[in-house]
């Protein structure tokens, strides 16, 4: 018998339908209960090979059980090459990931709207077909919805063949609070691999837990605050997202962790950075005393968390938001170090397979980057292709020939859901040499803003496990449990990678040894930190002063939550470099607005520096000195 996969092509629908906001989503009766039924069914089917579209084996992908999913394995595949992080590939893949994902849950939706009498059917047959992912935008508020946080929930739904009102059950088990796993020897077998032993003991998944293995979204909602830039609501993801939006124009850039020399700007903090904080925080309880590791924080074991799909449709959110803006920008090629089938392809292009998704069952067409990122016209960002959108990116403007259309669009929507600041750090004329500035009259019109970033270089595989570096503007503290509550954190950077023994994309990043780019966006808690000593974020040599001696940063390993030395870290000179740029930024105004011809022509990035003097002082800790070849 011939063997078929299983074609993503998006939804089947009339038109492009859009994802929604979770909070709104939950809002829609007919759509929200349907979502909530479908999930619940499709988390019930077979952990098993046999059935390859349940839940389990589709979150499975991802990682472990580390087996082809739908397509023959070749003699000489490697475990685990579905791997894209880190990568070229890492924003391409998982668009038709997420599709397979969009697809079950409407296939499972409709069944059972077809179960429904005359009465209800076609209603709940349309609202069905209309559902489409949720998103949870962690960039303006990242506390875990509300409609995630508890372990039990209602649904609402009409009774099979039944024209009674639809009944509400209660205290059902909310599908996107976890995942329950079925028996003890699968999750024995697929989940001793990953290396984190209560995952093989737990029954479901887990956020944040504490030492008996309880889930904490509180914590979550502490963990992504910064406290100071935001430490009681909201979020501290905003304005980095803004200028992540609308300043980097580099695929590369602007969608994954490898490390490129000669980024300008806020190119070093890319989009996957961002990614891999979201999951690190949700998943693993850094707080309290003797917590444990959740899903989320494992690369192999995170589509597992119902969470993972929300927080992947909103890195897809953004990705299509920046496709739409930066709409002439073309894939990157980038090396692969030979990790993925085929193994004698040494580059990640736009037609390198992402497997293991094709749009036919025959295996003829495969998913290749060019169908997501279109490279070769301007034709914007590609969603509607696979019938759904976003609220930021209106279907009537999805047409050829409306490319700068749909971006001024989009630019005023990014402006007012993350930007810009509208506090006094902004000033109307900057601390540059007059032959820097624009032309007087967007001098005139505009305001401007010195922008401070940490940026870093280090070996991705410096140890074998997954490490963070917390960054403190002050004394951090000897205790790491109280790292991230601390007055003076401002920010993170953390890897996102698997165990070399069983992801073949990261042993190959290893063996390639593989630098990883990131950083921390310090602006506005510099601002507030300089406010109480009387300077302004213009006072740059003051402030490279006050930064040698106020900016520290530990290391912390993810396994067992103890700090990496300095010692570990000079064993290799070249492991860790971390440095500080400062430079002026163009900010919009109403008489400049971002989507007008003379504030998108003008240089946005003005006098841009690396202040060695404040990190030279800490080298024996990987600060930048002016010599490091960095």
């Amino acid at each position: 018998m011939t063997m078929k996969t299983y074609p993503i092509t998006g939804v089947a629908s009339q038109a492009p339908r859009p994802r929604r906001n979770i909070n709104d989503f939950a809002q829609d009766p007919l759509q929200w209960n349907l979502f909530l039924q479908a999930l619940i069914n499709l988390q019930s089917q077979g952990e098993d090979a046999h059935s390859p579209l349940g839940y389990y084996q589709v979150a499975g992908v991802h990682g472990t059980p580390y087996i082809p999913w739908m397509e023959k394995a070749d003699a000489d595949d490697r475990a685990g090459d579905y791997c894209t992080h880190g990568t070229a590939l890492f924003l391409t893949w998982h668009r038709p990931y997420l599709l397979l994902f969009e697809q079950r849950i409407v296939e499972e939706a409709l069944t059972i709207a077809r179960n429904f009498s005359d009465k209800y059917r076609a209603e709940y047959e349309e609202a069905a077909l209309n559902i489409r992912i949720p998103y949870w935008d962690w960039a303006t508020d990242s506390d875990v919805p509300q409609s995630i946080r508890f372990a039990e929930t209602d649904i609402t739904l009409p009774e099979v063949g039944s024209d009674a009102p639809p009944v509400t059950r209660k205290g059902v088990p909310n599908p996107m609070y976890s995942y329950k796993f079925k028996t003890s020897i699968r999750r024995q077998r697929d989940f001793s691999i990953v290396g984190v032993q209560e995952m093989v003991a737990w029954e479901e998944t887990k956020r944040c837990p504490d030492e008996k293995g309880i889930s904490h979204p509180e914590i979550v909602d502490r963990q992504l605050r910064i406290p100071t830039v935001n430490p009681t609501a909201g979020s501290s993801f905003r304005d980095p997202i803004y200028k992540l939006l609308t300043l980097v124009g580099s695929y590369g850039a602007f969608g994954n962790t490898g490390w490129q020399t000669g980024r300008p700007g806020p190119n070093n903090i890319s989009l996957e950075h961002y990614h891999n904080i979201i999951h690190t925080f949700t998943g693993t309880n850094y707080i309290e005393e003797n917590s444990k590791e959740g899903h989320m924080s494992e690369v192999g074991v995170s589509a597992f968390d119902p969470i993972f799909w929300l927080h992947h449709c909103n890195v897809d959110r953004l990705y299509a938001i920046w496709q739409a803006i930066h709409y002439e920008a073309p894939f990157e090629d980038q090396a692969t170090d030979y990790t993925r089938m085929p193994l004698t392809k040494a580059i990640d292009d736009a037609e390198t397979t992402l497997r293991p998704f094709y749009k036919d069952e025959c295996y003829d067409v495969p998913w290749t980057s060019s169908m997501v990122q279109k490279s070769s016209a301007a034709t914007g960002p590609t969603v509607f292709d696979y019938n759904y959108h976003y609220p930021e990116l209106p279907v009537d403007l999805s047409g050829p020939g409306k490319q700068k259309e749909m971006a001024s669009h989009v630019l005023r929507r990014v402006h007012q859901l993350y930007g810009p600041p509208t506090d006094e750090s902004l000033v109307d004329t900057p601390k540059v040499p007059n032959a820097l500035l624009p032309p007087s009259r967007i001098v005139r019109d505009g305001m401007f803003r010195r922008e401070w970033l940490i940026f870093l270089r280090v070996r991705k595989y410096l140890i074998p496990g997954n490490f963070i570096i917390f960054f403190f503007l002050g004394e951090p503290g000897d205790d790491p449990r109280q790292w991230l509550l601390s007055e003076n954190h401002v920010g993170a950077v953390n890897t996102f990678k698997s165990s070399t023994d069983i992801c073949g994309n990261c042993a190959g990043q290893e063996a390639a040894d593989q630098l990883f780019s990131g950083g921390v966006d310090i602006t506005n808690a510099l601002y507030n930190k300089l406010a109480n000593i009387g300077l302004t974020l213009d006072d740059q040599d003051e402030i490279e002063e006050w930064l040698a001696k106020n900016l520290k940063w530990r290391i912390l390993k993810q396994n067992d939550k103890t700090e990496l030395t300095s010692h570990e870290i000079q064993e290799n000179p070249d492991n860790l470099f971390i440095g500080v740029k400062s430079f002026v930024l163009l900010y919009p105004t109403s008489r400049l607005p971002i989507d007008g011809g003379e504030f998108l022509s003008a240089p946005k990035i003005i006098n841009e520096k690396i202040h060695f003097g404040a990190t030279e002082p800490h080298k024996n800790r990987g600060g930048l000195g002016a010599q490091d070849p960095y």
